[in-house]
């Protein structure tokens, strides 16, 4: 019998930083009552502390209307997604002549 392949989702972009969330709350809440908030659990809180996790635009949207807010109050980048109309950053020259 032949092996069964996976099939993964191609993440095109994970762009929105998830500590963006937290600066939310208040400094030394508790991430058990960040996670009640947020819809998640408590170690999910603890690996977003960590600061590398990225969301997708998804994910942002949903976490931002459970707080009660437009993702682009969170990310201020929110809107710079080609998706959303707006245009990839530009590359800068380091040519200084």
């Amino acid at each position: 019998m032949p092996k069964r392949r996976r099939k993964y989702k191609k993440r095109t972009y994970w762009c929105f930083p998830a500590v963006a969330l937290l600066d939310q709350f208040e400094q030394g809440t508790w991430a058990t009552i960040i996670a009640e908030r947020l819809g998640t659990n408590r170690a999910t809180i603890q690996r977003w502390r960590e600061g590398t996790t990225l969301l997708s635009p998804y994910q942002a949207d949903q976490f931002a209307i459970r707080l009660g807010k437009h993702p682009s109050q969170i990310w201020t980048d929110w809107f710079d997604l080609p998706e959303f109309g707006g245009n990839p950053p530009k590359e800068q020259d380091n040519d200084s002549e």
